[in-house]
């Protein structure tokens, strides 16, 4: 089998959420933290994870040159730039950036995942029916998003026009379809939204546009990742699939999402779970060494009441604000402070895997907890398995001598009870609905 489609992400979560999606449809993926070596044997779906998001502008441009160079050179056929399904980072830079490397006809912009309530209609964004610049991604600490419109978005980032195609569109004819391409590429305009506002939407979309041409690079969440497949053709095999479980479950939260604290809360007050929650500016302060070490201890102590683990970090206006303050102070940018509490929890991670050997099941949400927790395990990517709800993949890790099953999952995404079904999904207990 030849290889067939090679996906950009910008964090973790991002990376496994999408690439679950070819897994699903039959398309061995996985998902590699750093650009491979030539030398390596790859799968027919690759992920690479750039943890672009978490970088400063230049830094995020080089990293996605050399990922885009990487898959270009290595054949993949299939060119996929999975964007944020909230639009946070950079989006219209690193679109910007393929284009250059690889010179596609078009750029297909298709961000919504309507199943999980992201949806676009007339260009504007939109989460469970709300404009997205109306939502907690406007007070993003390190992407906020204050236009809801995804071409004003991107023509502000880039100044390039960007073409609009509406609802409507979808489902002209063929030949109409074509012409109102046709007028956009006379226009000098390459980089194509699409509206959707569900998955018959996105599907009708890409097919429509994969007549017009095969010289397109897309771009969109896990939604369009999941038609892709099938509407561009790829081929797939059925691998057999195998039961796996963990004997304990540790579940780890450094995002900021609202969503994902109300799901931890959820979690941390059934009865066989222990709540581990962080001081969230003990990360930048002369106690943290030895405040590490409290924390590993609490932990091993859950387990040695034969409970499962929640370790978090609170998101609440007081923790937020501490951290800023501390964050200030220090002459820290948001990018460091993220990268001083993400590589800490790592820490705690990293000692309480190793000292208990029954631990070998994560649930990690927010993308740049899930990669350093995952780097301290040992970890260099992810071969995807399946998905467990919506958007939330479950995944074996690239690396250690141990074998760790992971769930990832993105801040925003899931319902209430999405962190304690997946520890229950780790634990073999599928009747948890």
């Amino acid at each position: 089998m030849r290889l067939q489609i090679g996906i950009i992400a910008d964090d973790l979560t991002g990376a496994n959420d999408s690439g679950v999606q070819l897994t699903k449809k039959g398309i061995p993926t996985s998902v590699l933290f750093d650009i491979p070596q030539a030398s390596n044997r790859l799968n027919h779906g690759l992920v690479i994870d750039t943890n672009s998001r978490a970088l400063a502008k230049k830094d995020a441009i080089s990293i996605t040159i050399q990922a885009g160079e990487y898959l270009k050179n290595a054949g993949f056929t299939t060119i996929y730039k999975k964007m944020d399904s909230t639009l946070r980072g950079y989006i219209g830079t690193e679109l910007q950036t393929l284009e250059e490397v690889f010179g596609p006809e078009f750029i297909f912009i298709a961000p919504a995942f309507p199943s999980l309530g992201r949806t676009t209609k007339n260009g504007i964004h939109y989460v469970n029916g709300v404009e997205l610049a109306e939502t907690e991604t406007a007070k993003d600490p390190k992407h906020p998003v204050k236009n809801s419109s995804i071409p004003a978005l991107i023509e502000e980032e880039i100044g390039v026009p960007v073409g609009l195609i509406r609802q409507e569109d979808i489902y002209l004819d063929n030949d109409s379809f074509a012409k109102k391409i046709e007028n956009f590429k006379e226009q000098g305009i390459s980089y194509l939204v699409c509206d959707a506002e569900s998955f018959e939407d996105l599907r009708e979309g890409a097919k429509k546009m994969s007549s017009i041409s095969r010289n397109v690079i897309w771009a969109g969440s896990a939604g369009l990742a999941e038609v892709l497949p099938e509407t561009l053709g790829l081929e797939s095999e059925v691998g057999e699939q195998v039961e796996r479980r963990a004997e304990r479950v540790m579940t780890v939260c450094g995002s900021l999402s609202q969503v994902t604290q109300g799901q931890v809360q959820y979690a941390a007050n059934q009865p066989q779970i222990e709540a581990v929650e962080i001081d969230p500016t003990i990360f930048f302060l002369d106690e943290w060494e030895y405040a590490r070490q409290t924390y590993i201890e609490r932990c091993l102590e859950g387990f040695a009441k034969e409970k499962d683990v929640v370790l978090y970090v609170p998101s609440d206006e007081r923790a937020r604000s501490d951290v800023k303050a501390i964050g200030e102070k220090l002459k820290l940018t948001k990018n460091a402070i993220g990268e001083r509490i993400s590589n800490g929890i790592g820490e705690i991670v990293e000692q309480v895997a190793f000292r208990n050997r029954d631990l070998t099941g994560f649930v990690l949400t927010g993308g740049d907890t899930a990669k350093d927790t995952s780097r301290h395990l040992g970890g260099l990517g992810f071969q995807l398995i399946q998905e467990v709800e919506t958007g939330i993949p479950l995944g074996t890790l690239i690396g250690p001598e141990k074998d760790y099953l992971v769930i990832t999952k993105a801040g925003a995404f899931g319902t209430e009870t999405s962190i304690h079904h997946a520890m229950l999904e780790l634990k073999g207990v599928h009747n948890h609905v």
